[in-house]
């Protein structure tokens, strides 16, 4: 009986050894069959990716930033040169050669630490000479895109190898914003004319890509092997920018499938382009205009008319009927991206009830199809003048849209137009009008002193405004900084000094062949150019 149960149990271990041997031989089997089809799929995946970009520049003067004028070559620009501070996609300070920044009591001395271990292209070290140099041709050079970034700069100071200390004539709120300009090499051009000499158009930079060759036709770029920051390994090799004399020249090889990626508008996308075969991703330029309502007219000081006057404008009309598709409704001057703006903050709507009593709250009455106000035995017309630069052909059709939205309200306007020297005039003495059209051009720091501090297009005073924009001096935290503008967006919110209306519209149109994470912004079209490649279909 005990034999049996032996045999029995024998056969049962044998079967269950048989059993694990099978199942092991056959997840042998399936694995190399499913590595070997992984390893394929890997190799045909590299196969058809194409580690090469083509842009394009037309009207290029020079390729080097410093010195060229040219809109093409200053977005390019962003991988080829590095700067001291970099901004994100949503315009925060995040990165660049400066390591530290101490802004001292006094608001106008910085004293920056650099990064260490950062070489040029041709491996040579990167070192604070080379920020005092390229100082030097700013501050020489008027005629660079960059000078007005170091306008205020009284003097600098290199400290030692990777410390340097700038001195600015007054305080310039947010100043760390205006050290993008790109970096230039104080040992390369040692020997050499900056502006007129072989190393004029053949520039090094400490970015992710170097110029290898550049000719009439074609620049061609390369990977910069001596690239600091690790953790953005571009997937690309290569870059070759072709040379085109005219926009029209680009927009056709585009079509034809020879450049990769334009930063252009929808309008020029509708005339040249046409809508199939691409694919687009639209973003805020920097053009915003608004409507400054002055503090100095009587009626216009109460911030219940003012609030009245924009909740009566329709500006959805106003975008569709002036500027066509390549603006779209602006609610706030920071609204082309920042991380300091909150939309779910702001009330811009359109709202003729609630305009209605705003204006009764503030003692004015509708009456003979007109809002006006009881004065002594007499009575006075809401009414107000809207200044404008009667050289520029759209601001005389939104002046023309508002004026009839708002006599539709019953709020007479009178339009003055003035020609462009005296336009400006007014706009830069802060006076001489009710009201005045402003197209201004957004610069990517967050400071709101033109618009709400002091000294702003409205003569608009409020003390906890004027408070706050001094505490954001010595706040280096992002999330202070949020608390305190939301504090702002809710007082803007109440007294309206400005009627926002309309932020330009950008396209970066690009071939569908094209992969990785596109996030353009009016600082830079190429963010995140490290995880793109082409498909090679």
């Amino acid at each position: 009986m005990r034999r049996n149960n032996a045999f029995k149990y024998l056969f049962i271990i044998v079967i269950i050894a048989l059993s694990i041997v099978t199942y092991f031989i056959y997840r042998k089997e399936n694995t190399t069959e499913e590595s070997q089809k992984n390893v394929a799929q890997e190799q045909e995946e590299n196969e058809n990716v194409v580690k090469e970009l083509r842009l394009a520049i037309s009207g290029l003067d020079s390729i080097n930033p410093i010195i060229s004028h040219n809109k093409h070559v200053q977005e390019i620009s962003r991988i080829i040169f590095d700067s001291l501070i970099e901004l994100d996609e949503n315009f925060a300070i995040n990165g660049g050669l400066a390591e530290e920044i101490e802004k001292a009591e006094d608001n106008v001395t910085y004293t920056i630490k650099l990064r260490e271990g950062v070489k040029w292209s041709d491996g040579t070290d990167f070192t604070a000479e080379d920020v005092k140099f390229t100082l030097d041709i700013l501050k020489n050079n008027p005629g660079s895109l960059y000078n007005k970034n170091v306008e205020r700069v009284a003097s600098y100071e290199v400290l030692d190898t990777y410390q340097i200390k700038i001195v600015l004539d007054q305080d310039i709120q947010f100043f760390e914003y205006n050290l993008t300009f790109p970096l230039m090499s104080h040992n390369y051009y040692s020997d050499s004319d900056f502006y007129n000499s072989e190393k004029t158009n053949l520039p090094i930079g400490t970015g992710m890509f170097k110029i290898e060759n550049y000719d009439e036709k074609v620049i061609a770029l390369s990977k910069n092997t001596e690239y600091w920051n690790e953790k953005k390994h571009t997937v690309l090799e290569k870059v070759n920018i072709n040379v085109y004399g005219t926009m029209g020249e680009v927009y056709n090889d585009f079509k034809n499938g020879n450049v990769d990626i334009i930063n252009t508008t929808q309008s020029s996308v509708n005339q040249y382009i046409g809508t199939i075969g691409f694919a687009a991703k639209e973003f805020d330029g920097r053009n915003y205009d608004f409507v400054a309502f002055s503090s100095t007219n009587g009626y216009l000081a109460s911030p219940k008319v003012r609030r009245a006057l924009c909740y009566y404008i329709d500006k959805t009309n106003t975008v569709a009927s002036c500027y066509g598709n390549s603006y779209r409704q602006a609610d706030f001057p920071l609204d082309f991206g920042s991380y300091l703006y909150q939309a779910d903050k702001i009330d811009n709507g359109y709202n003729s009830e609630l305009a209605g009593n705003l204006l009764a709250e503030d003692g004015w009455v509708f009456r003979n199809n007109a809002w006006q106000k009881q004065n002594g035995s007499k009575y006075i017309k809401l009414q107000f003048t809207l200044a404008i630069n009667s050289d520029n052909a759209i601001d005389e059709a939104i002046a023309e849209n508002l004026k009839q939205q708002w006599a539709n309200a019953g709020i007479p306007v009178t339009i003055r137009r003035y020609n462009a020297n005296n336009y400006y005039n007014l706009l830069n003495s802060r006076s001489g009008y009710d009201s005045i059209l402003v197209n201004y051009t957004s610069s990517f720091t967050p400071n709101i002193s033109s618009f709400l501090g002091v000294g702003n297009f409205s003569n608009y005073s409020n003390g906890e405004v004027n408070q706050i924009i001094e505490e954001c001096k010595q706040i280096g935290n992002m999330e202070e900084l949020k608390e305190k503008y939301n504090r702002i967006l809710e007082i803007y919110n109440e007294e309206k000094p400005i009627l926002s209306l309309a932020r330009e519209k950008n396209l970066l149109v690009y071939n569908t062949n094209l992969s990785g994470t596109l996030w353009p912004t009016s600082y830079n079209i190429y963010n995140y150019i490290e995880k793109w490649y082409r498909k090679n279909y």
